[in-house]
């Protein structure tokens, strides 16, 4: 397969992708004195903008695995940590970055635009082994997952295939570049269907609703905080009703029922959930014809993958049961770390031990409960999926989205909720709205509403900084 980089339209400006190869190409020749010193690895901050872009094809010419850093300083500490001495190379757009990665023990090297032009010859795009991601740090420090670049190049092609995609049409990048899931959804996808790519830098509502209405895109990848803004933004006055969108819109992350009404009566869309994680790319996708399309489960398992449910892979639970998410997929990770020391996922066999829990039901579709770490257990015995209760206060009309942790001593774990909700809260009634859906002992104690919940860079809330927002109230 000949890769290279997409077309790509960007804050107004339109990056053709000969522009993008000429550009990387050029980068490779200044590189490869670099890569005369024989480096382990090689690193760069994937941002999403055409100059990383580029970067990540020139860096990819090289038979040395690529470190996909997050464009935010935050996320640059990981357990294992970068090592020592990696040359990080930075484009002009990202130079400002060079004295955070010296301090961290980095190589930084400021590229400019070539003067020169690229030297002569088929590019060899995609030849790296692979490249190095880093989990989303939501419950703790972030891991780097390592991905082959077969696996990446599969990830891109896998979901697009399984929904379709008509001559022509384009895809909307508006998830972060360094998570796999902006890059398998846009850039990898982009690439392998040779399609352009609208690059979204931040969370831009009117920018989006441009892009869908250009009429121009088939697919688009978003969290459900985005499709939430969307389905409650001011539309100018002459705005038609419903509101054109691409005809393939996935969610990774749960979904609720308000969110998903909302989106579909203004834009005539069904959300598709999808499941996936840094360690496999993407499990399960709803991928039926647009009046079958279920929201509420994470879909069925794409071609090559199986899931499983239960204590033990080899000895699956019915249909119906929930229990812990195993996953077998060409996709997985080789292991944790950086190559060459790779630490092997947990896994039974060819099985991968997910952090999550789900069930499927007679016709294959995964419904998703939470993490192994969202069940609390009261000092009363009781055993709880704050998860489960998350969605309870999701069907609630003005709460957007909720977080449910245990905060407190681990012996007394007392439960809360982090709200973001639309308007001002009357939580009385919310008390209400929960009694009529959960027994006693799973209402949380403490509530506290916000305008917006912290979140990661990725658009997934920070659940750390989510705790010890609630502990601030008790």
């Amino acid at each position: 397969m000949l890769c290279a980089p997409p077309p790509i339209l960007f804050e107004g400006r339109r990056w053709s992708a000969e522009e993008l190869a000429g550009l990387a190409l050029g980068w490779r020749d200044v590189i490869e004195g670099e890569m005369a010193r024989a480096p382990r690895l090689v690193a760069l901050p994937m941002a999403n903008h055409p100059e990383a872009v580029a970067l990540l094809f020139a860096l990819s010419c090289f038979s040395v695995p690529v470190v996909l850093l997050p464009p935010a300083l935050r996320g640059w500490q990981s357990v294992p940590a970068v090592p020592d001495g990696t040359p990080l190379f930075l484009p002009p757009a990202l130079w400002r970055l060079a004295a955070e990665g010296e301090r961290l023990g980095l190589r930084p090297h400021r590229l400019s635009e070539p003067a020169r032009a690229a030297s002569a010859g088929a590019p060899s795009f995609m030849a790296a082994p692979g490249f190095v991601f880093f989990t989303s740090g939501s419950t703790g420090t972030p891991r780097p997952v390592y991905r082959t670049a077969a696996q990446l190049l599969e990830a891109g092609r896998s979901p697009t295939a399984a929904v379709g995609f008509p001559a022509g049409a384009g895809l909307i990048g508006a998830v972060p570049l360094d998570r796999t899931f902006g890059m398998h959804h846009g850039l990898m996808a982009a690439t392998v269907l040779r399609r352009p790519l609208a690059l979204l830098a931040r969370v831009q509502p009117h920018a989006l609703l441009a892009l869908f209405a250009s009429g121009d895109y088939h697919y688009w990848a978003g969290m459900p905080v985005m499709a939430d803004v969307l389905s409650r933004c001011r539309l100018p006055g002459a705005a038609p009703r419903p509101h054109p969108a691409p005809p393939i819109c996935v969610i990774s992350g749960r979904l609720s029922g308000p969110v998903c009404e909302a989106f579909r009566a203004r834009f005539d869309v069904p959300l598709r959930q999808l499941y996936g994680t840094t360690e496999t790319g993407a499990v399960t996708m709803d991928a039926a014809p647009a009046d079958l399309v279920r929201p509420e489960t994470a879909g069925r398992p794409l071609p090559g993958v199986r899931v499983r449910i239960g204590d033990d892979p080899r000895t699956p639970l019915p249909a119906g049961t929930p229990g812990r998410v195993w996953v077998s997929s060409p996709g997985c990770t080789p292991g944790y770390g950086f190559p060459p020391e790779l630490e092997p996922p947990p896994s039974i066999g060819e099985w991968w031990a997910s952090p999550d829990v789900g069930e499927l039901d007679g016709d294959g579709y995964l419904t998703l409960a939470g993490r192994m770490d969202d069940f609390v257990r009261t000092g009363a015995g009781h055993v709880m999926s704050t998860a489960v209760i998350a969605s309870a206060l999701e069907t609630h009309p003005r709460i957007a989205e909720a977080i449910v942790v245990p905060i407190g001593r681990a012996t007394e774990p007392v439960l809360a909720a982090l709200i973001e909700c639309v308007g001002v809260l009357d939580m009385d009634e919310v008390r209400e709205h929960l009694a009529r859906t959960l027994p006693p002992w799973s209402q949380p104690r403490v509530l506290v509403q916000v305008h917006a919940l912290p979140r990661l860079p990725s658009g997934k809330p920070d659940r750390l900084a989510c705790i010890a927002r609630l502990e601030q109230s008790r």
